[in-house]
């Protein structure tokens, strides 16, 4: 019995030991002319170095198991790979220069998983080729991702026909916070600065709390630059609005510091549209020229971090600022007049109505990494100050402009202050658990002459702890769950002058009263619980397949809660409700991909189902406030919805690239009355992207990387709609384009060329907010733009 004992603990210390045992990872990371990269980032799991002045790295002390390796340097690809560490070894990599192509977009498609969530990984490069005028919308080429466009400048993300407060956008972290319930309010980030940018679809509330119903786009900007200086210079025109736009990114690395300075400037002409007439209101408005008059802009964004990285420690200091002015189409804001928009004879004026936003952001985040785990401390402040101007005109007999700033409609001025601690340990080779704390508290103040969203102060915290268990080299878990509370204070606001107008018009004090009231006093705390959980499955060096599953929320927004008054953007008087609860969705995502000698293909299928769906319902009442219509109140409701996207690439003979997108979504309501279930609003239609490109002139000196392309998007008309939404017929648009890289002495730039909507097509697209407004997408465009890069 001893010996059999004896022999049981042997049995038990051997593999012990052998576990127990560490290995040294080292080498040197070169670029393609075999010249030593200083400065590269290295990270195996939670381990980090960086290359020293001959590019050598070393790692040590790690155990035995399968790790993920990746090594990243500004302007080269990245490397994201699988190591074995079952003895010391030494990796010597060269990087390849990212040359930019739109192939080099996802990772996810050329890489092995690492992760279950569906995500979509885009380059800066990329975000500069595609650049459409907005972030959101130079986007629309993702599958499933759409946008909610007002003009030519503003935009706002869409995720599965999901967007406003239900898409979480982050930068290094903290979660953009601006006006962002409103439909005409756009996302103030410039495109330009964006060094790095991730979408995740699907499950994504545990580590980003209230808005990632739909999911979340990550921005990265605190990558490490190369040594010495480095940035580049470009240059952008568009005809569509003749605009004109420059921005530079600069960066400059010596030792353990680094600094960015950033700057875009653009401005923009009324965008023509190939229409003479617009049907809003049963009004029939012209379109003079066919420019939309006052749909002109401009923009100024800087922004500039200050960064430090040692060993064991990175942090960077970041802030930015970003400004717009763009103005209303006078035919679609307030009561539609013909006169307000005949042509003034100036296609780059800004006149009344239009929309200023400023928006100020300052982030401060922490990286430290000790032997088995990690530390990110993120705090940040914002500041969004959203003013629109029309001219001062009266609802009602009596009322009288204000003594400063008499055509200041409405002015909102929020304040943001984020707090954010998350700590990671590996337990083992094989086990990694994250917890995490958010604390977020904003105040919004509320100016003009009219009133829609209500003033408050709001306070959330949540609590999340997530757990990663690599259960084979094929296999990886994932699960999660947070907990949140947060509260909600509405200031109340009463207009003494609207009930009396109201009761000299013969309503009694009653209904006036409830009708001055124009958000009252409201005070909720809301508590949140969410589960998530996911797995991957390598299957072979061709095929993987992913699935998630679990539950999301959203808050009810402060205007959704109190608000009631007369939206001059939508033309309606909206109600809110303070009995509302926080909106919860449920998730599953799928995702299978498959890659082989050129050939790439994925397809992910998903359901969400909402039990309490919040959405503007028309009441069937008529508001007794004058040019305000009928009441639409924010209502709650389950909701389904599902779809799939597909996305196939193919590049025959090294020359011909092809690449197909293809979104199918249905929703709808899902109510007691089956007559009233109907599919919810903005809901993008079956719709499709196509593109070819051609390489030539391979052999040229001068030329390189040129690429001669073709495409097209499609839709299919949406029939099925939201109960205040028309019928969209469906389109086919084309466009053509040429990009190149241009080589003359120690000279280099590239060039891209590109035209959409290539015949002028007059065609409208769901997810615009223009569309309710009977005015069609933007005609024909021409851009071109010049990228020089310095020291590179």
């Amino acid at each position: 019995m001893k010996q059999t004992f004896f022999v049981f603990l042997v049995f038990l210390a051997i593999p012990s030991l052998s576990l127990a045992q560490d290995f040294d990872l080292e080498g040197e990371i070169r670029d393609a002319q075999n010249s030593p990269l200083e400065g590269a980032h290295v990270h195996v799991e939670n381990s980090f170095t960086l290359t020293n002045a001959g590019g050598y790295f070393r790692i040590a002390n790690l155990p035995r198991g399968t790790y993920r390796m990746t090594v990243t340097y500004l302007g080269f690809k990245s490397i994201d790979t699988l190591i074995t560490m079952d003895e010391d070894k030494k990796m010597n990599l060269r990087l390849e220069e990212d040359t930019s192509s739109l192939t080099e977009v996802v990772l996810s498609s050329t890489a092995r998983r690492s992760s279950s969530e569906n995500r979509e990984v885009v380059s800066q490069a990329y975000i500069q080729e595609q650049f459409t005028g907005s972030l959101a919308k130079t986007l629309e080429r993702l599958p499933g991702i759409n946008s909610s466009e007002i003009g030519a400048g503003t935009s706002k993300p869409i995720i599965r026909g999901l967007g406003f407060n239900r898409v979480a956008v982050s930068e290094n972290g903290i979660k953009q916070e601006g006006q962002q319930w409103g439909a005409d309010h756009g996302l103030e980030i410039d495109a330009f600065s964006v060094e790095n940018l991730e979408v995740i679809k699907g499950v994504g509330a545990i580590e980003h709390g209230s808005d990632a119903i739909a999911g979340v786009i990550k921005i990265i900007n605190d990558r490490i630059p190369m040594e010495g200086f480095s940035g580049e210079v470009i240059a952008l025109g568009k005809t569509v609005n003749n605009t004109v736009a420059a921005s530079t990114n600069l960066a400059y690395k010596k030792d353990k510091f680094f600094y960015k300075i950033k700057a875009t400037g653009s401005e923009f002409g009324d965008y023509s549209v190939p229409t003479d007439n617009i049907v809003y209101l049963n009004f029939n408005i012209p379109v003079y020229n066919q420019r939309l008059k006052n749909t002109a802009g401009k923009e100024v964004d800087l922004y500039g971090q200050i960064g430090f990285i040692d060993h064991n420690y990175k942090g960077t200091l970041s802030l930015s600022n970003v400004f717009f002015k763009g103005g209303f189409f006078p035919g679609a804001h307030g009561v539609p007049s013909i006169n307000r928009v005949q042509d003034d004879g100036d296609q780059r004026n800004i006149d009344l109505p239009f929309q200023q936003v400023n928006h100020f952001k300052l982030i401060n985040k922490n990286e430290w990494f000790f032997d088995k785990s990690s530390l990110d401390v993120i705090l940040g402040f914002q500041n969004n100050h959203r003013q629109e101007w029309s001219r001062f005109h009266t609802h009602y007999a009596g009322q009288t402009p204000p003594a400063t700033n008499p055509d200041l409609e409405l002015d909102f001025n929020l304040n943001t202050f984020d707090v954010q601690a998350k700590y990671t340990y590996n337990f083992s080779p094989n086990h990694t658990s994250a917890i995490g704390i958010q604390t977020q508290i904003q105040d919004n103040t509320i100016g003009g002459y009219n009133f829609l969203l209500p003033q408050y102060f709001r306070a959330a915290t949540g609590i999340y702890l997530t757990h990663e268990y690599q259960a084979s080299n094929k296999i990886k878990l994932n699960i999660g769950g947070r907990f949140d509370y947060s509260s909600i204070a509405i200031e109340e606001n009463y207009d003494d002058l609207l009930f009396s107008y109201l009761v000299n018009r013969g309503q009694n004090e009653v209904i006036a009263a409830r009708y001055a009231t124009r958000s009252e006093e409201i005070n909720r705390d809301f508590t949140n619980f969410n589960l998530m959980g996911g797995f991957l499955y390598n299957i072979n060096s061709n095929w993987d397949f992913s699935a998630n599953a679990g539950t999301s929320f959203r808050l009810p927004t402060a205007i959704e809660l109190g608000a009631n008054g007369i939206h001059h953007g939508s033309f309606r008087h909206e109600q809110g409700d303070a009995t509302l609860d926080p909106e919860k969705g449920y998730v599953i995502d799928t995702k299978v991909n498959y890659s082989n000698n050129g050939f790439k293909a994925s397809v992910s299928p998903y359901l969400y189902y909402f039990d309490n769906y919040i959405f503007l319902n028309p009441s069937g009442v008529f508001s007794v406030l004058p040019h305000s219509g009928q009441i639409y109140k924010f209502t709650q409701s389950e909701a389904v919805l599902t779809g799939v996207e597909l996305e196939i690439e193919k590049t025959f003979f090294e020359k011909l690239r092809t690449l197909a997108v293809f979104e199918y979504l249905y929703n709808r309501q899902v109510t007691s009355s089956r007559s009233r279930n109907y599919p919810l609003p903005f809901s993008p239609p079956v719709n499709g992207f196509g593109e070819a490109g051609y390489l030539f002139m391979e052999n040229s000196k001068t030329f390189n990387n040129t690429e001669f392309f073709i495409n097209t998007t499609f839709a299919l008309e949406q029939d099925r709609i939201a109960q205040t939404e028309e019928i969209t017929p469906g389109y086919m648009i084309f466009g053509t384009g040429l990009r190149t890289g241009i080589t003359a002495g120690k000279f280099k730039a590239s060039l891209n060329l590109q035209v959409s909507n290539l015949f002028n097509t007059k065609y409208f697209n769901h997810t615009n907010f223009y569309r309710a407004l009977e005015i069609p997408e933007m005609g024909r465009n021409i851009q071109l733009m010049i990228k020089i890069p310095l020291n590179k």
